[in-house]
């Protein structure tokens, strides 16, 4: 089995309050626009010949949303050259910085889920915060570590990261379950254990802020090959 490319994210900008998810997506679609171009010829600067159509794989209709999540990522130095006004042609010619490709960033942590993820069925279907969402709960996990299979942060350090109100955060972990992206490990405090200390005082032995969050990335792939039957 082929592995699906991955598309990776520094984790400052994963877990960047104000960087918001509309904008992060659009940062995601550049960077795999980016990377594929030829390996020969891959270069930060790129030119789209349809920037409307590129518009709808980010699934922003709105010219104007485009534009302000476009200023939003020039004016925090993601994308590096000035576009004062979206072109008529159709042609949009854009420069990442260095700082968002992991070969030209070797010193910066990068999170990285397939690309799977950013195909237009998936973002139509958990919305840009949802996308954002999974990254950051990959952002936490490290397959290569015993124990670091899931994100264990609690919903309210989990929504701040990403500026989120907490029930917008849980609406759209609900909707991630529902799809079985995810896999949320629930416990019961009332169920839980209690420790003694040395003082024989009693107290509530918690596991590590609750809730355990999973990504299921067959479940993704699943999803996809399954809207891409659709299509044909």
């Amino acid at each position: 089995m082929v592995k699906e490319f991955k598309i990776q994210i520094p984790q400052d900008i994963v877990r960047n309050p104000d960087i918001n998810s509309k904008s992060f997506v659009l940062l995601a679609k550049l960077i795999q626009q980016y990377n594929s171009q030829p390996e020969y010829t891959k270069s930060l600067t790129f030119t789209f010949k349809s920037y409307t159509k590129f518009m709808n794989f980010v699934d922003i209709s709105n010219k104007n949303t485009f534009k302000k999540s476009l200023d939003d990522l020039i004016e925090k130095g993601l994308v590096t050259n000035e576009i004062k006004s979206l072109p008529r042609n159709g042609q949009l010619t854009i420069t990442l910085c260095s700082d968002v490709i992991p070969e030209l960033n070797k010193g910066q942590m990068f999170t990285q889920l397939e690309s799977g993820v950013l195909n237009m069925s998936v973002i139509e279907e958990i919305g840009h915060v949802g996308v954002r969402i999974l990254y950051y709960i990959k952002s936490w996990i490290n397959y290569q570590k015993v124990g670091k299979d899931h994100c264990y942060a609690s919903v309210e350090r989990m929504a701040k990261d990403i500026n989120l109100a907490e029930k917008t955060f849980i609406k759209y972990i609900k909707i991630l379950e529902e799809l079985k992206f995810i896999k949320v490990k629930r416990f019961d405090i009332r169920n839980e254990n209690f420790k003694v200390d040395k003082n024989g005082n009693e107290s509530l032995l918690l596991d590590r802020w609750n809730n355990h969050y999973f990504i299921k990335h067959d479940n993704i792939k699943k999803f996809n090959d399954k809207s891409n039957k659709l299509l044909v």
